[in-house]
């Protein structure tokens, strides 16, 4: 799996020192790919919105979608298994490719997510379990986003669901999303 994103948690690691050298400005190189990724401001998972590297050039909103689709990559049943090390990488690299997807699609593609969105809440494309809990990460319900024992994420302290209310279509399109998506 290709790492588009390095997002920290609880703001570390500290990425800067220990994955990249600086460029120019917010573009750093990848000790270890030599690719670029520039620094920004990813998901906030409650105390402020995590220091972050996006792969540059900057994935479509197509391209990010489909990193929200992509389910897990560790099985769950593993319960008394030890993980390897690099099943621990891969899920490493899909949660930041998802936190980073989610973010960059609610800071940069807004009305690409309301048009897509649009288009599949009267088709069954939240029938897959792993989509429904995926896009979950995007908070569209802050209260059953609490309710779940997560913390609804956000952009320089405005939520998700903020964001969108903005919109007009997603007033319209709203409440259909919910119920789809929080089964």
């Amino acid at each position: 799996m290709k790492r588009y994103f390095y997002i920290t948690i609880h703001f570390s690691p500290n990425y800067e020192e220990t994955v990249f050298s600086k460029c120019h400005d917010d573009l750093y190189i990848s000790n270890e790919t030599g690719e670029i990724y520039r620094k920004r401001k990813l998901y906030d998972f409650g105390w402020g919105q995590e220091n972050g590297f996006e792969l540059m050039p900057q994935l479509s909103f197509d391209e990010l979608i489909q990193l929200v689709e992509c389910p897990t990559v560790i099985s769950k049943k593993k319960f008394w298994k030890k993980y390897t090390q690099e099943e621990i990488q891969q899920a490493d690299i899909w949660r930041s490719n998802l936190y980073g997807a989610v973010a960059v699609i609610m800071q940069d593609y807004v009305k690409d997510l309301i048009e897509f969105l649009s288009i599949k809440v009267d088709t069954d494309y939240f029938s897959d379990p792993s989509i429904r809990d995926n896009f979950k990460w995007f908070s569209f319900d802050s209260q059953k986003t609490r309710a779940e024992g997560k913390i609804p994420g956000g952009v320089l302290t405005r939520s998700y669901e903020d964001i969108l209310k903005v919109y007009p279509q997603w007033q319209r399109i709203s409440s259909k999303v919910i119920n789809q998506i929080y089964v």
